[in-house]
Formats: C-alpha cells, sequence, structure tokens
C-alpha cells in the first residue's frame, strides 16, 4: 500500500459537506479515498444491495439449469445478461458519468 503523506486542504459549505459524506457512505469509503478517486477521474460505484447478489445466483442457477436442457442459445442470453449486469453495476471506471452515486 502507498504511504501518503501529502495533503490537500479544501473549504466546503456544510451541505456540500454532507453531500460528500453521504455519496462516500454510499460507496462503502471513507470521504478521502471518496475524493481521492473523484479528483482521479474514478466513479466510484454505490454499494449493491443483497438482493442484488441474490438475484445473480438466481440467474447462475437458471444458466446451469438450461445447460442440462441443452439450450444453447438461451445459455448463452442469460450469461450475457450475467457480464452485462456485472459490467454495468461492478465495474469501476474513469468515464462512466452515469455511474456517479446521486442524491
Amino acid at each position: 500500500m502507498k504511504e501518503r503523506k501529502a495533503q490537500l486542504k479544501t473549504r466546503v459549505t456544510e451541505k456540500e459537506k454532507l453531500r460528500i459524506e453521504n455519496k462516500a457512505k454510499k460507496c462503502g469509503l471513507p470521504v478521502s479515498e471518496y475524493l481521492r478517486k473523484r479528483a482521479l477521474g474514478y466513479s466510484p460505484k454505490a454499494l449493491l444491495p443483497e438482493s442484488f447478489y441474490e438475484l445473480t445466483e438466481k440467474l447462475g442457477a437458471l444458466y446451469e439449469a438450461l445447460g442440462r436442457l441443452n439450450s444453447t442459445e438461451l445459455q448463452k442470453a442469460v450469461l450475457k445478461l450475467i457480464d452485462d449486469v456485472y459490467a454495468k453495476l461492478l465495474t469501476t471506471d474513469k468515464s462512466n458519468k452515469e455511474s456517479e452515486v446521486d442524491d
């Protein structure tokens, strides 16, 4: 892990401070890490609810069941859906503005 010794200081309004703290909390990050990521061009993702993981587990089971039925086309479609869900909701990138945490 990098040793961080340098500091940056900035002033914000109380409202801005609360918004920043709220967004960091939604992402499961300390405020300093959240601000560092945002300043470096990343859009941290909000933590996903438990229901997301339950859904992906069910999709995985569906994928396996389709494999037993030799339904290759449906199996490919489910696998693509799983990949799309993971890419959209779990990937942190530098330029995906729509993935930014909202109020």
